[in-house]
């Protein structure tokens, strides 16, 4: 759940708590006092515009250098980048001495981004031969220590970045050696393991990025490698994978960050553990919002794809033999498993495994039932009201909302392939419209149940 939907739900239990007498004036008036701490939207506003400034500073010192390129010396060019260098790292110590810690963060950033353009001025000051997947993986490195070294979150966003970018460049074909291979770990576990230590949104979801292009990546390569598939026999063999990835996110999230949460509820003592636990906790729920809008994106691309293109009979032959997508099927449903028996009977978990597993069967049915429409259309439909189902039964908005973005843009698709055929059209919506009809009368049975059982719980 959101902060937003979290504060909403706790300011209903709060009054309900106190109508009962469980919360005493004090009590509830400290509550409110500590949620009135904690940063809202609006106060991180500042600290969003200093950091756009301050990358505008930063980009005039690199247009001001470029701009007189002739006019200054090479000597003191070398000098005042190492000037500024040393100037923005002492003056992020002197912030963080200060007990200043966003201002020391905003600081680094401003050195690193001169760190990027320094490597970028002395190669053309001594004609460097243009590496630029070497130049990227500099500037991961340079990022990250300085990440590590000053605990600078918006450092660590730039070197997943320039991560990426290093993957970009090396990855046409996708053909990594191991040494490389090695180097994309690291750079992943180095970035992941910060920003479990330091978390900020822009970090997380930069991370997440990270991990989904280096999968991506070691997967292509590992098709190219071991099956000569055609460009478009490609195509239907990396679905199973979005949909699986997505599927692995989403559900470890899920269970995550409900893990950590009791963690937290039970290990309270501490209050730096406890910070370190609810940042794990946000990492998890980044990580479920991540995977689902990729399972909600690839089960939208494969239902169009379905609609205009015919999988061929080698994919469905050599698709049994990728182990890879086998593993991370079974790290998902071993995820599943594991919650199912720390929390036998959840409903929640029975949604999310329903999503999950409908989600990640859909690329199949296209692969394995070429031509077969009408199965096709009615699973990515089941889908995607499983993911709304599961986004409000487990209280996660980003999962109802995905949900029911992707619902719209299928049944709009949808409406655009069937316009030719009237009565097919009819029959589709004919079903569509029954299907989500008895899910609504069948969700809003459970939640009258529910709030029942809640009310006779509180009297």
């Amino acid at each position: 759940m959101n902060r937003a939907g979290y504060l909403k739900q706790l300011e209903t239990d709060l009054a309900r708590w106190a109508a009962n007498g469980w919360i005493g004036t004090e009590g509830l008036a400290k509550i409110r006092a500590e949620i009135g701490e904690a940063p809202s939207g609006w106060s991180r506003l500042p600290a969003l515009f200093a950091g756009i400034g301050t990358i505008c500073l930063a980009l005039a010192v690199a247009a001001f250098v470029a701009a007189n390129w002739e006019v200054i010396p090479r000597a003191v060019k070398l000098v005042g980048i190492a000037a500024l260098l040393l100037a923005a790292h002492g003056f992020a110590a002197a912030m963080a001495a200060r007990g200043l810690r966003a201002v020391a963060d905003l600081a680094t950033m401003f050195a690193t981004l001169v760190f990027v353009s320094g490597l970028a001025l002395v190669g053309q000051i001594y004609h460097l031969p243009s590496d630029w997947p070497g130049g990227a993986l500099l500037v991961a490195c340079g990022a990250l220590a300085a990440a590590w070294l000053c605990g600078s979150r918006a450092s660590l966003v730039a070197a997943a970045v320039a991560s990426l970018a290093w993957l970009w460049w090396i990855g046409d074909p996708p053909r990594p050696t191991w040494a490389q291979v090695a180097i994309a770990l690291a750079l992943l576990l180095a970035c992941l393991l910060h920003v479990a230590r330091m978390t900020s949104f822009a970090g997380r979801w930069s991370v997440l990025l990270l991990f989904a292009g280096i999968y991506g990546w070691l997967f292509a390569a590992w098709l190219d490698t071991n099956y000569l598939l055609s460009s478009s026999d490609m195509e239907f063999s990396i679905l199973p994978m979005g949909t699986a990835f997505g599927a692995l996110l989403a559900v470890w999230g899920y269970v995550l960050s409900g893990a950590e949460h009791g963690a937290a509820e039970h290990g309270a003592a501490e209050h730096l553990v406890a910070g370190r636990r609810a940042d794990l906790m946000a990492l998890a729920q980044s990580a479920s919002g991540f995977g689902i809008l990729v399972l909600v994106g690839t089960v939208v691309l494969t239902l169009v794809i379905g609609f205009t293109e015919t999988a061929s009979d080698e994919v469905a032959i050599e698709i049994p033999h990728v182990w890879p997508l086998h593993l991370t099927l079974a790290v998902m449903l071993a995820g599943l498993a594991w919650q199912g028996v720390s929390s036998p009977g959840s409903r929640p978990l029975r949604a999310v495994a329903a999503a999950a597993v409908l989600a990640a069967a859909s690329p199949f049915v296209l692969i394995f039932l070429p031509g077969d429409t009408v199965l096709l259309a009615a699973l990515t439909l089941a889908a995607l009201v499983a993911v709304s189902a599961a986004g409000s039964a487990a209280s996660l908005s980003a999962w109802s909302f995905a949900g029911n973005f992707g619902l719209a843009v299928a049944l709009l698709f949808l409406l655009y392939e069937t316009v030719g055929s009237l009565l097919g059209q009819s029959v589709f919506f004919f079903v569509a419209g029954l299907l989500l009809v008895a899910v609504a009368i069948i969700s809003a049975r459970r939640l009258r149940k529910r709030a029942a059982a809640t009310g006779e719980g509180g009297r």
